[in-house]
């Protein structure tokens, strides 16, 4: 999906998981996916822009190989975790 991260239009990885089912690896497993259908496609950069509270999305972002690049504001305080599409394995 297409987000505007203080001007810039980056392509960002998404995931939810309903709580029933939180805790089995299935945002990393759907992350994961996504990230390599990005990389496939030539995208160069991907971003994850997660809640600073939302723990488990950032260890699912950090675990696609994703890292703390900056915080924003966007509808609240955010932060914004990046991989160049081209170095992560």
């Amino acid at each position: 999906m297409m987000q505007d991260v203080e001007g810039e239009g980056l392509v960002e990885v998404g995931y939810h998981v309903g709580t029933a089912w939180q805790g089995r690896g299935l945002a990393t497993e759907a992350a994961g996916a996504g990230r390599d259908a990005a990389r496939d496609a030539g995208i160069p950069h991907l971003v994850a822009i997660i809640r600073p509270s939302n723990r488990p999305s950032q260890r699912v972002a950090e675990k696609i190989g994703l890292r703390l690049e900056r915080r924003i504001v966007k509808s609240g305080d955010a932060l914004v975790f990046s991989a160049d599409l081209q170095t992560v394995p």
